[in-house]
C-alpha cells in the first residue's frame, strides 16, 4: 500500500471511532432523559456532573470530527485544483 492509502485508512478509522463515541453518548443521554425517573424540581449534583462530562466529550468529538474531515477535504480540494490547473 502507498502512504496515501495508509493515511486515508487511518483517518477513516479515527473519524468512525469518534463518530461512534458521539452517537453512543447522545444515545445514552436520550435514554437517561426518557426512561430514567427523575425528580422534576431539581437534578442531583452527581447527575449534573455526569451531564457536564458527557457534554464535554460530545463537544470534543464534534470538534475533532470537523477538524479531521475539514483537513482531509481541504487537502483534496487543493490537489484537485492543482491537477486541473496543469
Amino acid at each position: 500500500m502507498t502512504n496515501e492509502q495508509i493515511e486515508v485508512r487511518v483517518w477513516a478509522a479515527i473519524v468512525l471511532s469518534l463518530t461512534f463515541i458521539l452517537v453512543s453518548s447522545v444515545s445514552f443521554i436520550l435514554f437517561g432523559v426518557m426512561f430514567v425517573e427523575h425528580d422534576m424540581e431539581r437534578i442531583a449534583p452527581i447527575d449534573q456532573a455526569f451531564l457536564g462530562i458527557l457534554k464535554d466529550v460530545m463537544l470534543l468529538c464534534i470538534g475533532a470530527i470537523g477538524g479531521v474531515v475539514g483537513r482531509k477535504g481541504l487537502s483534496t480540494a487543493l490537489e484537485q485544483k492543482n491537477a486541473s490547473s496543469t
